[in-house]
Order: C-alpha cells, then structure tokens, then sequence
C-alpha cells in the first residue's frame, strides 16, 4: 500500500504494522517552522520527495529548507513528542 493511501484508509481496514506507518506518516505531514527563516514547512517538503517516495528513515534523509536554502535536521525530542526542525552542528 502507497504512504498516501494509508493516510486515507480507515484505521479498521489497517494491520498493526501499517497502523504504526499511518502514525509516523501523520506526524511527518506536519508542518514546523525553519529555526532559520520561519518558513513552515512538513518533512517531505524539506526533503523534497513526495509521500509516496519515502521509505527510509527520517533522520537519515537530507532536508532544506525550501524558503531560505538551510540545511535541516528533523528531531525528535525525548519528552513531549511531536518533532522539529534544527539546523546541523557544523561540528559533526
């Protein structure tokens, strides 16, 4: 099944393992702004793919901001959930 279609099939016709893509993808489609410019802008957006192009994990994809040209990194903080846009440490 297509990442666009899990978005928009009922959560009854799901198995456990696409409940649980249906749940990141969800969070993934938010929009955050840039810490840079404050552009808002969703995952996918910043790593410019389409849904239904994306298969690996968040944190290793490449993201920019579409607005400003900054390299992103999306975060998950430990507490309180959601997830958020940083710029990299040029140090790592």
């Amino acid at each position: 099944m297509k990442n666009s279609e899990l978005l928009t099939t009922r959560p009854q016709d799901l198995d456990h393992a696409e409940k649980r893509r249906r749940y990141v993808l969800r969070c993934l489609v938010q929009n955050n702004p840039c810490p840079h410019c404050g552009q808002l802008l969703n995952f996918f957006e910043g790593a410019n793919i389409a849904i239904d192009d994306w298969q690996s994990e968040p944190a290793r994809t490449p993201c920019r901001c579409r607005a400003c040209g900054d390299a992103l990194q999306y975060v998950v903080p430990r507490r309180n959930g959601g997830w958020h846009w940083e710029l990299p440490d040029p140090q790592k």
